[in-house]
C-alpha cells in the first residue's frame, strides 16, 4: 500500500480543524514516512493519533460558493472552498493553482502559528514523489485559503549583523514589552502587535539576498529554540522550512523572505522569555542519519515534523543548530 494512500483515506474522512489544536495528522504522516520509509510505522501511529485525538470529521453537505475569495479566512466554509480548489486544479493543474493562491494570499502565511503552509509544504513536497497526493494538495490549499489570518509586513531594512542587537532592543523595549503583556494567547498578543504603529516603525526586515537572509533567521530562531523548548518557535522553524521548499512557486521569493522575517519576529514576541545566545559553540558530531534516528521511536506529533523539517533544511543549510535544535526537543 502506498502512503498517498493512507494520507488520503484520512484526508478524506476529517477536517483540518479540531475542537482544541489544529489535525496534525496528514503533516506527520509525511514527515514519518519521509524520515524511515516505514508504511507501518506511518499506519500504527495514525491509528492512534485517530484514537487519541478528535478530529472533526468532513461535512458531507456544505454551501455552494462562487469563488474561493468567498472562502478566504472561514474555517467553517473549508468543504466549499475544497470543491472549488479541486475544480481549479483539474482545469489548470496543480503548480498554477498552488503559485496563484499564493501569490494572491501571501500575508496568510502565519495563519494558525504556520501550520497551513507546513501542510502545504509538505504535501507538495509528497506531490512531487507521488502524484496521488494531488488531493492532499488540495486539502492544504483549501485548509491555507479558510485559516487565512493577515499578518503585517515591516518596511525598514537593517544590515544582518544588526538583526540581534534590533531583536534584543524590541524585546527589551519598555513600550513594545507593555503591548506583549497586555494580551495573553499568542493570537491576542499577534493582534495587538499588529495593530500598534510603534511597533511597525521600531521593527525591521533584514537588507541582502535570499540565501543570507534565511541563514540570519536560521541564526536567530534556533538559539532561542534551544534555550527554551519552546512550541511557538518550534513552529516559526518548520514555518521558514516550508516557504524555503515552495520557493519556486512564489513571483518574488526575497520579497516573501521579508513577510516571513515579519511574522517570525512578531511570533518571537509572543514567547515570554527570549534568550538568543548561542552557548558554547561545540561540535555535534552526528550525521543526520544518526540523528534522525534519535526520534524513530517518538510518537510526538511536533518532535516528528521538526526532526523533519531541519532534516530537509539540513540539505542546504547545514548550520550545526538544526542538529541542536531536534536533540533540545528530543531529550527536553
Amino acid at each position: 500500500m502506498y502512503i498517498s494512500e493512507l494520507v488520503n483515506e484520512y484526508g478524506r474522512k476529517y477536517s483540518p480543524y479540531t475542537d482544541e489544536v489544529v489535525n496534525h495528522l496528514p503533516m506527520t504522516q509525511l514527515a514519518l514516512f519521509r524520515l524511515y520509509e516505514d508504511y507501518d510505522k506511518v499506519k500504527d501511529f495514525t491509528e492512534v493519533y485517530a484514537d487519541r485525538i478528535r478530529i472533526e470529521p468532513i461535512i458531507a453537505e456544505y454551501p455552494l460558493v462562487n469563488s474561493i475569495e468567498d472562502t478566504l479566512g472561514k474555517p467553517e466554509l473549508y468543504e466549499s472552498c475544497l470543491a472549488l480548489i479541486k475544480m481549479e486544479i483539474a482545469e489548470k493543474g496543480v503548480d498554477k493553482v498552488v503559485r496563484n493562491i499564493l501569490n494572491t494570499y501571501p500575508l496568510g502565511l502565519a495563519s494558525d502559528i504556520f501550520h497551513p503552509i507546513t501542510r502545504l509544504a509538505y504535501a507538495v513536497e509528497g506531490y512531487k514523489l507521488d502524484k496521488a497526493l494531488e488531493e492532499e494538495v488540495a486539502r492544504a490549499l483549501a485548509y491555507y485559503v479558510t485559516a487565512y489570518r493577515e499578518g503585517k509586513v515591516f518596511k525598514r531594512e537593517v544590515h544582518g549583523f544588526d538583526i540581534l542587537d534590533e531583536m534584543e532592543s524590541l524585546v527589551s523595549d519598555p513600550y513594545i514589552k507593555m503591548v506583549r503583556n497586555s494580551r495573553t494567547s499568542v493570537g491576542h498578543k499577534l493582534n495587538a502587535l499588529y495593530k500598534d504603529d510603534a511597533y511597525q516603525y521600531k521593527s525591521f526586515v533584514i537588507e541582502g539576498i535570499e540565501e543570507n537572509k534565511v541563514r540570519l533567521l536560521l541564526n536567530l530562531i534556533l538559539p532561542a529554540f534551544i534555550n527554551s523548548n519552546d512550541s511557538v518557535i518550534l513552529h516559526c522553524i518548520s514555518g521558514l522550512h516550508s516557504v524555503v521548499a515552495l520557493r519556486d512557486y512564489f513571483d518574488d521569493f526575497n520579497s516573501i523572505l521579508d513577510t516571513m522575517t515579519s511574522f517570525i519576529i512578531s511570533h518571537l514576541l509572543t514567547v515570554d522569555k527570549l534568550d538568543f545566545t548561542n552557548g558554547i559553540n561545540t561540535l555535534l558530531d552526528f550525521s543526520w542519519r544518526n540523528i534522525i534516528s534519535l526520534s524513530r521511536d517518538t510518537t510526538d506529533m511536533h518532535t516528528i515534523k521538526l526532526t523533519y523539517s531541519c532534516s530537509e533544511l539540513g540539505k542546504v543549510y547545514d548550520t550545526v543548530g538544526l542538529k541542536k535544535a531536534v536533540k533540545r526537543r528530543i531529550f527536553g
